[in-house]
């Protein structure tokens, strides 16, 4: 499921597939999300973790999660603290440099905000 904000949303994805969304509000900007996954990283380094243990670390928890869904309405993030947990993984594997965060395939997604339709009865 999209989390729309008031200025848009940002969307992760890996392997191919949509994984979770977060909504971007005046507080919560990208430059937000990109800031608190370096601060989690940072308490991972200084908890005595080496850079390469946290990499693999990533990496396999988050395709262990994408392993047996096939599409993305597989994925079951039901609380926030799910989609949390998923989508700050993924920022800080960007941030480590494992993920490309422009690759066709995986990366991020930040889409403005929804505008509402306009149909042909209103234009009149």
């Amino acid at each position: 499921m999209i989390y729309w904000g008031s200025k848009g949303d940002i969307s992760f994805y890996y392997d191919g597939k949509f994984i979770v969304s977060q909504p971007l509000t005046e507080n919560k900007t990208v430059k937000y999300y990109f800031d608190e996954a370096e601060e989690l990283l940072l308490d991972g380094l200084k908890s005595g973790e080496s850079l390469i243990n946290l990499k693999k670390r990533f990496t396999r928890f988050i395709k262990r999660f994408c392993k047996d869904s096939k599409y993305w309405r597989d994925l079951d993030l039901k609380t926030q603290w799910d989609r949390d947990v998923i989508f700050y993984t993924g920022l800080m594997l960007i941030k480590l440099k494992v993920i490309d965060p422009d690759s066709p395939t995986e990366g991020i997604f930040i889409s403005p905000p929804k505008r509402g339709i306009k149909t042909l009865a209103r234009r009149r």
